[in-house]
């Protein structure tokens, strides 16, 4: 049998072959799944051959099978734990997968098969789609017609823009107009001049497809733009004033303001409120000047607490300072499997963890976790989590630390949900001011002053600081979810 096996193995590594797509072109959506098909002719058992994906560096794989198995850690890191083989090797299907869809995904890969004796080549084109904003228009008198403009952006690959009168036939301009982003992303703008009697509504349609075509109207009537412009342009500065007039009663610069007396009367007032219930302290840049928050002296100055605040009494400057010295001494996680739960999937790295489950109604457990392996009860410790892409595709997710067995009462941590934005994980649920996107934290740890501090590594700013007064002779693990309302992974950046 032995001799069997070995001659039947030679016979297929000494055959001659031909690698084949059956597609040049291969189309999906932003943040999806693709599949680049690619199979041998014919179809001889591959798994005694080397199959290697790659796309602009041959020395830099996207996915190397060899010996037997897949290197996991050779290649392109930007694919780890993305590109796997789906295809039967047995049968000749050698067929890439890659998961989670970027912009940097797009162009052409090649298929390369090598036996003992024989090699082959074959390659395929992947597009990444991506669906921009609806059209908007602004609207001009020129004479007895109106200069009509209509702009969209965000678009992947480049877009069509087409004007359409009410019955539905098309309005010819020469102006039409593209532009690239550094993310790679196409905006569109054109415009025309309309007469308001030819129609009594023009539409302009922006998209990739009749498929994939986004459609918006306007009614071009002379001289009601600019009544509408005049009644904006009142009703926002009677909006302004409304909103000013607040603003400052609230800060004390208006007479029989009872909230601020003096400085003393403010941290009295503060001092009856628990420190749980004490408001945020919001973003600080690492270029501020300014030390200690207001916020942050009050909860310093309201006495001894137990358990997990929102607070502590070390600036947001202090912050950004200690981590930028921690953050060249960045530890280095992996999951721990046997902490894993339903319906949450470890990514083949062991770094990450995703909802193998999508589920978008109200559950009981909307954040399953996971752990890390490695425990921290001493020194100041740092480790950073991708949380989302730049693409904002994340609708959940929570990082933070526990102790085991994980409990309520030990777990401090940040929480996302797409409607709620950030919010930490003691009571009130008040929502944390972050800038603009975040897609990874880096999170500080610190024995001595007892606090957990999470920053904004792509903004490099403060975003919050827990006080954690039972640390004492206490393990902690990182913890992580990815929530379940997306199949789009988190993960500890190494």
């Amino acid at each position: 049998m032995l001799l069997i096996f070995i001659a039947s193995a030679l016979t297929f590594s000494a055959a001659e072959f031909s690698v084949f797509v059956p597609n040049g072109s291969v189309s999906e959506r932003l943040g999806s799944s693709a599949v680049l098909p690619c199979g041998l002719s014919p179809a001889l058992n591959a798994k005694m051959f080397d199959v290697r994906w790659h796309k602009n560096d041959y020395n830099n794989p996207v996915l190397l099978y060899k010996d037997l198995k897949v290197q996991e850690n050779t290649g392109d890191p930007q694919y780890r734990g993305r590109a796997s083989l789906i295809g039967e090797l047995e049968k000749g299907n050698v067929s890439l997968k890659l998961e989670n869809l970027t912009l940097t995904d797009r162009g052409e890969y090649v298929c390369f098969v090598q036996s003992v004796t024989w090699y082959e080549k074959a390659s395929v084109n992947l597009i990444v789609r991506a669906l921009g904003s609806s059209p908007l228009f602004s609207l001009a008198e020129v004479g007895d017609q109106v200069n009509v403009s209509c702009a969209s952006g965000g678009w992947s690959p480049k877009p069509t823009l087409t004007w359409r009168d009410k019955r539905g036939r098309e309005l010819t301009t020469s102006h039409i107009h593209y532009k690239t982003d550094p993310e790679g992303l196409v905006s569109v703008s054109s415009w025309l001049l309309f007469s308001p009697s030819e129609s009594e509504w023009i539409s302009c349609s922006v998209g990739l497809s009749d498929q994939e075509m986004i459609d918006s109207r306007v009614l071009p009537v002379k001289g009601f733009w600019r009544e509408a412009f005049i009644s904006i342009l009142v009703f926002s500065l009677i909006i302004i004033v409304i909103l000013t007039a607040l603003l400052l009663k609230r800060q004390g610069f208006l007479p029989h303001c009872s909230f601020q007396k003096n400085a003393k009367a403010t941290v009295n007032l503060c001092e009856s409120v628990p420190a749980e219930a004490l408001p945020l302290t919001g973003t600080s840049k690492i270029s501020e000047e300014n030390g200690d928050s207001v916020k942050e002296k009050i909860a310093s100055d309201s006495g001894p607490h137990t358990g997990v605040s929102s607070q502590s009494s070390v600036s947001a400057k202090e912050r950004l300072l200690v981590w930028n010295k921690l953050k060249k001494q960045k530890v280095k996680l992996i999951v721990d499997p046997g902490t894993c739960h339903r319906p949450l999937t470890v990514t083949q790295d062991g770094t990450g963890v995703y909802c193998g489950q999508v589920n978008t109604s109200n559950s009981a457990d909307t954040f399953p976790h996971v752990l890390s392996k490695e425990g921290f009860s001493s020194e100041q410790k740092y480790w950073e989590v991708t949380v989302d892409l730049k693409t904002k595709c994340k609708l959940s997710w929570c990082v933070g630390v526990t102790q085991k067995p994980p409990t309520k009462e030990t777990l401090t941590a940040l929480y996302y949900e797409e409607r709620c934005g950030i919010y930490p994980s003691t009571d009130p649920h008040i929502q944390i001011p972050a800038e603009d996107h975040v897609t990874t934290l880096g999170l500080i740890l610190d024995f001595k002053h007892k606090t957990l501090s999470f920053i904004n590594v792509d903004k490099q700013s403060h975003l919050h600081t827990f006080r954690m007064n039972n640390m004492s002779n206490n393990k902690y693990f990182a913890l992580m979810s990815p929530g379940i309302k997306d199949c789009y992974p988190v993960s500890f950046h190494n």
